[in-house]
């Protein structure tokens, strides 16, 4: 008989977000290792613990259930053999779930700014998981020195590709329209390039429109390769509150040189490879646009597509199977 992996996350499945990409991921690749697995979430199809809503948290909006079917959680608890706990500083759904000795906890953002009152309690319950893991030091950044860490970090296909060939620059930008995801700046850059001779194309959750750039809102995975086909420059311009960056490397699987600010979780991603510009500085930016010009954009791309050969499926998911395999 099969292990049955649980996957337990606080975020809602039908609401793009970083955990719910890699979840679906994991679950994808880890049954095709021979391990049954399933997701208990908000809107999940295998455990739904109720209709997600959206709260303002951590400089975002996270589509959680405050009040969790019990009878769904204790059915899926009841199901599994291990339990792997996504997110667990998200309090209200992480008290419902039993910590022990068949139990992962995998940190995806530095939370520790937040629920300082509740930190000291949240840490105690971890300490009685089986391993607590973290996709990032950054996603590590507050938890004690003295709890045993592991980093495994988020993952996606790392494919073979080349730099999408345009005549020009061809500029990208995917996010939620949200502060810290700085669609402002990508904005700005428009206006003050010509965007008559370079295009501008933004992923985001709105379809106002915005002169010099095409938007796109929340497209399918086809249309959204269509549109990775169409770049070749994709703009990173997050002004904080990442803690990996899985768009970066998914943008250099897909035909694009990654440009990004200089904030530490896309520092820890692309390390040497990146091509930074100083966080949030309009003139920064045109200035590392304006040193593309001279660089050989198919050899940078290729170094960035090298460097982040680490994060494939294949080694991230036999680090997991590793893990599981102990408990």
């Amino acid at each position: 008989m099969s292990t049955k992996v649980l996957l337990i996350s606080p975020y809602g499945m039908n609401y793009y977000g970083g955990v719910q990409h890699q979840l679906k991921i994991l679950k994808k690749e880890l049954k095709n290792t021979g391990l049954d697995v399933k997701i208990l979430s908000p809107d999940s199809k295998d455990f739904n613990i109720g209709k997600p809503m959206s709260i303002p948290f951590n400089g975002s909006k996270a589509s959680t259930n405050l009040l969790p079917n019990r009878l769904v959680v204790k059915e899926a608890l009841e199901w599994a053999d291990i339990l792997h706990v996504h997110e667990p500083f998200i309090p209200i759904f992480f008290w419902r779930i039993p910590i022990n000795k068949n139990t992962i906890i995998t940190h995806h953002a530095d939370l520790s700014k937040f629920f300082t009152f509740l930190q000291n309690k949240l840490i105690h319950k971890e300490r009685n998981a089986f391993a607590v893991t973290a996709v990032s030091k950054v996603a590590s950044t507050g938890l004690p020195n003295d709890l045993t860490l592991k980093i495994i970090p988020n993952t996606i296909k790392v494919k073979k590709s080349n730099l999408n060939n345009m005549n020009n620059f061809s500029f990208l930008f995917i996010g939620r329209d949200e502060k810290r995801k700085n669609l402002k700046l990508f904005k700005k850059l428009a206006t003050r390039m010509n965007s008559f001779q370079y295009n501008f194309t933004a992923i985001t959750n709105h379809n106002k429109k915005s002169p010099g750039i095409t938007i796109y809102d929340n497209p399918d995975e086809n249309l959204k390769k269509s549109i990775f086909s169409q770049c070749n420059i994709y703009l990173a311009v997050n002004t904080h509150g990442e803690s990996f960056g899985i768009t970066l490397i998914e943008a250099i699987t897909e035909g694009c040189l990654v440009v990004c600010s200089d904030i530490k979780a896309f520092k820890d991603v692309l390390g040497p490879t990146g091509i930074y510009f100083e966080n949030n500085s309009i003139d920064s930016l045109l200035d590392t646009v304006e040193k593309l010009k001279v660089l050989d954009l198919n050899n940078e791309h290729q170094k960035q597509l090298q460097y982040v050969q680490k994060y494939n499926t294949t080694k991230v998911i036999t680090a997991w199977i590793s893990l599981y395999s102990q408990i």
